[in-house]
């Protein structure tokens, strides 16, 4: 009896390490994308500082998101009509409109 009960521990130990590496390989893959929402009223062009993606345009509305990127370095032009939004992060940008006469 005793070595059905070790049996059974081992193959439930098993089966969570398995579980914890698979969803450890979901944590990696997420933690490397990179995502733009364009919530402004006008086109934005993201420019990378970087060989990681190539430059892209977004229209008003749009959302993209890249996967693999390593370094999320970046600019993005019109400056003087777009800023970043209070809610980007380092990986999740949010373009607005800028503030009427802010520069």
């Amino acid at each position: 009896m005793k070595k059905v009960i070790v049996s059974i521990v081992m193959i439930a130990l098993a089966f969570g390490l398995t579980g914890c590496l698979l969803g450890d390989d979901d944590t990696k893959e997420k933690a490397k994308q990179l995502t733009f929402s364009n919530q402004s009223h006008y086109t934005v062009q993201v420019i990378p500082l970087t060989v990681d993606f190539g430059a892209f345009y977004l229209i008003s509305g749009e959302i993209r998101t890249l996967k693999d990127i390593n370094s999320p370095d970046f600019r993005y032009e019109p400056t003087y009509k777009i800023d970043e939004g209070s809610d980007s992060t380092a990986r999740y940008v949010v373009f607005v409109d800028a503030l009427p006469g802010a520069e």
